[in-house]
């Protein structure tokens, strides 16, 4: 064969080759189609469960986030990475804190802590004692804490925020009082008669006490305030003095010795024997019916508003434990008020396992856990 007719003979073979592959070629597409297929059906079966390890995760850290920030008396709920927080805080500043500590949520993964959370809104339910107390014009709050004075709310003129931050500071005396922080603003709304003699009174009760909030909203002055019992009947003395403008609200005055004396009391009742449930369960076992009625009448006596915290072992999912401790102290608080203490007084919440008296390795420790507490809610909380 000669070189001519070699050359023939390939490029015809090249030629067949190539019309076969042209043939060929819009079949393609069709053969990749099951396994587009397929991998959409695989993507619609993992999406769900992806969806789901999203919104638990995001779940869970808020848990975490509110336990942290003594709000167990808030429920979370998820809806992939947003969080929607239910419940009755006890105030607006409790309300506040836990918003803020979702939304700063941070959960573990495999490459350090993240945000899951994108966003966050309230459910709440708020009372009257949650309304804020610098609703109106020339209202205010000072709420000392932990030795820091803060001064919120609104001031008619600088002449009027001067003078209260002046009377403020002359009272710093550390250990109590060590510094004042100043939030107030100015309104340039006309001076009410009267009305410096009551932001006086203000601050000179409440920097008497060793915790405590004093208010001006909508013409009436109130005061919460703990102290040491010798001096309450001065501190409730001057609140109650007749003011120039408006009138007296709520003044509750409560004494340390009373109480650490409460604590201590309701501490004795359910360490001794602790309030039985059924298993798994909210609903409190009949032989606890006594201790209940104990247990109101230690409250009864206490000063104040009293949160009836609820606590499991780690066993279980941990927004299971939750749940179940808040629906354990809710059903405590609902048996007090039926026993004659005041629904007011009363705020249920849930930690689930996240307060560990105990160890959660042993039997008698995860026992341990299990547990109902009640405290005086602190005037500062």
């Amino acid at each position: 064969m000669s070189y001519e007719e070699e050359s023939e003979g390939r490029l015809r073979r090249t030629r067949k080759v190539r019309r076969v592959q042209a043939e060929r070629l819009p079949f393609m597409p069709y053969a990749a189609g099951p396994l587009i297929a397929l991998g959409l059906l695989l993507l619609f079966a993992i999406w769900p469960f992806a969806f789901g390890v999203i919104e638990r995760s995001a779940e869970r850290a808020a848990v975490e986030a509110l336990a942290g920030a003594d709000a167990g008396w808030a429920r979370p709920k998820a809806s992939g990475q947003w969080i929607i927080l239910e419940g009755t805080p006890p105030s607006k500043e409790a309300a506040d804190s836990a918003l803020q500590a979702v939304r700063e949520a941070k959960a573990r993964t495999l490459l350090g802590p993240a945000r899951p959370i994108t966003r966050v809104r309230d459910r709440f339910t708020l009372t009257e004692a949650a309304d804020t107390p610098t609703g109106m014009p020339n209202g205010w709050s000072y709420r000392l804490s932990d030795g820091v004075l803060t001064l919120d709310g609104d001031m008619p003129n600088n002449d009027v925020r001067d003078e209260v931050l002046k009377a403020a500071r002359a009272e710093i005396d550390p250990p109590r009082l060590i510094s004042v922080r100043d939030s107030l603003t100015i309104t340039n709304e006309p001076l009410p008669e009267g009305y410096i003699s009551v932001a006086l009174r203000g601050i000179d009760t409440v920097t008497r006490c060793d915790r405590g909030v004093a208010s001006f909203s909508s013409n009436r002055f109130s005061i919460s305030c703990e102290l040491p019992g010798s001096d309450a009947s001065a501190v409730r003395e001057i609140a109650l003095a007749p003011i120039a403008l408006g009138e007296i609200g709520a003044v509750d005055i409560m004494a340390r010795e009373a109480v650490a004396s409460c604590e201590s009391s309701l501490s004795d009742l359910l360490s001794g024997t602790q309030i039985k449930f059924n298993s798994s369960s909210a609903a409190i076992d009949a032989s606890s019916s006594e201790l209940l009625d104990e247990v109101a009448e230690a409250v009864r006596a206490c000063p104040g508003n009293l949160r009836i915290e609820g606590h499991t072992d780690s066993t279980g999912l941990d927004e299971t434990n939750r749940r179940l401790s808040q629906a354990r102290a809710e059903a405590v608080r609902n048996a007090l008020i039926a026993r004659g203490v005041p629904a007011t007084r009363l705020v249920a919440a849930g930690y689930g396992a996240s307060r560990p008296i105990g160890s959660n390795r042993t039997a008698d420790g995860r026992a341990q856990n299990r547990r109902i507490e009640i405290r005086v809610i602190r005037v500062s909380e």
